[in-house]
């Protein structure tokens, strides 16, 4: 278990409404976890690279539409975040929930901090095996400034000094994250409601995450 679990998957069980789901699609786990065992339904599909069933950039498909599909801490891989958040709506039953999340700051340990996953030459990565998958997406909205999460994110970077002021953070963001999606894009995709949450991570190494609950 990663030191930021238990943090994540309290955030993650508070935004999710509490109800039985007939069918649940998992994107990116190849096994559950404390928080997916929290969630009621007879069937609980897992797809993951690692089970050779879904690869978020390729083009994939799922076993049949569901109510719910959760795909956490994976979604910052996909190339085109527009291709990824459409894919996953048309496999969701009318009225079906997308639980997704983007991450920024320091989550895969590289030296150099950075906001976004690509900065001086740089372009972050996790490796699975002899794979190396890079880190590719993210959301934002101006509004998400006004989070006290996200205010608390900023003091911890520059008090680490690194980066000298966050005050232009969209534009940090358009330069260090390859593919950008606004919650005014998901809506044009299909989307009927969107709530997003906020949660910030270690002072000593910042971690910023954004989660959507998104409805068909």
């Amino acid at each position: 278990m990663g030191k930021s679990d238990p943090y994540i998957f309290s955030f993650y069980s508070k935004q999710l409404p509490k109800i039985n789901y007939s069918s649940i699609a998992l994107l990116g786990q190849s096994k559950h976890n404390d928080f997916t065992n929290t969630i009621q339904s007879p069937i609980k599909d897992l797809y993951d690279l690692q089970l050779n069933n879904w690869d978020i950039n390729s083009d994939w498909s799922l076993e049949r539409k569901y109510n719910l599909i959760v795909c956490t801490r994976c979604a910052y891989f996909a190339k085109d975040s527009f291709a990824y958040i459409k894919k996953c709506l048309s496999y969701l039953e009318p009225g079906g929930f997308l639980f997704t999340d983007w991450g920024y700051g320091d989550h895969w340990r590289f030296n150099n901090f950075k906001i976004g996953w690509v900065k001086d030459g740089e372009h972050e990565y996790s490796q699975y095996g002899n794979v190396k998958s890079y880190l590719h997406s993210g959301i934002w909205h101006e509004n998400f400034q006004t989070s006290n999460e996200f205010i608390k994110f900023k003091q911890n970077v520059i008090a680490k000094k690194y980066y000298d002021n966050l005050d232009n953070f969209s534009g940090i963001l358009k330069n260090e994250v390859p593919s950008m999606i606004m919650p005014e894009d998901i809506k044009l995709l299909g989307a009927s409601q969107q709530v997003y949450d906020i949660i910030s991570l270690w002072p000593d190494s910042p971690q910023l995450y954004i989660s959507a609950l998104i409805r068909k």
